[in-house]
């Protein structure tokens, strides 16, 4: 399964939102018809502080070395799941989803991904690909879910192997005891090329000022993890308990020369199904 995140960056002209609104109702109606997906999740910042769901306190325990510009740079990200590199890189194209007189017939709007990128973002996607661990498998109950995200940065002196091991291994299972997480999920980014010959060749995320601010993006930050939750109580009391709360603490100390925390809202437009896919159209 190949798993790509597209980070974003609203449009200038356009509130939180209004941003949030055309994303969702628009753009998503026709990137979740993209042939051959098989999963495509929408993650909006949320538009209240983070302190107001762990506490001013706990925030700052967290939290370590947060650039100054960080929010400046997303507003939101896509997560695209495809069975191949290849399956992905052909999904800009026509799909033959739409009803007509003699039945299925092409739509080409499918290709342009609704053609909105002008209006929807103030430049080109961050994309990227990532792989995952999944710690806890997702659980989506029917009613809107707390997601935490957490953007960690590798100490210099720890070896990739290490971190790798580290973060979705002891640090995650400790953060997985919460009796509230209902899914729990480490990315990490790779250095595989996702952007090339999936956007148009004079994209502004190839011109020297969007590559510029992509690497600064990527600078800030090496895996992000995923953490869903019924409530933010059973994390809480988590962070606050020892003894846990001290090794929690130890191993996010060694593991993050940088620690980000976010709270996002989520928008599951296509289900992700990582089961082999069957030999008819489906969606």
């Amino acid at each position: 399964m190949l798993k790509v995140f597209g980070f974003v960056r609203r449009h200038p002209r356009l509130t939180h939102d209004e941003y949030r609104t055309a994303h969702v109702g628009y753009h998503n109606s026709f990137g979740r018809r993209l042939p051959n997906i098989r999963g495509y999740l929408l993650n909006v910042r949320a538009n209240r502080p983070l302190q107001e769901v762990l506490g001013q306190a706990r925030v700052a325990q967290l939290t370590r070395d947060e650039p100054d510009d960080f929010d400046a740079l997303w507003d939101g990200w896509g997560q695209l799941l495809f069975d191949s590199l290849e399956d992905y890189l052909s999904a800009r194209a026509p799909s033959r989803d739409r009803a007509g007189p003699g039945g299925l017939m092409d739509d080409p709007g499918v290709a342009e991904v609704g053609g909105d990128f002008d209006y929807l973002y103030g430049g080109s996607p961050f994309q990227f690909h990532v792989e995952e661990q999944v710690v806890v498998p997702v659980e989506r109950p029917e009613r809107k879910l707390l997601k935490l995200v957490q953007f960690v940065k590798r100490p210099d002196d720890l070896a990739p192997e290490l971190f790798r091991a580290y973060l979705g291994g002891r640090y995650a299972s400790l953060l997985a005891a919460s009796p509230d997480v209902c899914g729990l999920v480490v990315n990490h980014r790779t250095p595989v090329d996702v952007m090339t010959g999936f956007f148009k060749p004079d994209a502004e995320g190839f011109t020297a000022a969007g590559t510029e601010l992509r690497e600064r993006f990527y600078s800030y930050w090496d895996a992000m993890m995923e953490i869903w939750l019924t409530s933010a109580e059973g994390l809480v009391q988590t962070i606050d308990a020892s003894p846990a709360a001290d090794d929690l603490s130890a191993w996010q100390a060694r593991l993050g020369a940088r620690s980000i925390w976010r709270e996002v809202d989520e928008t599951v437009a296509v289900l992700p199904n990582r089961a082999p896919p069957p030999d008819f159209y489906h969606r």
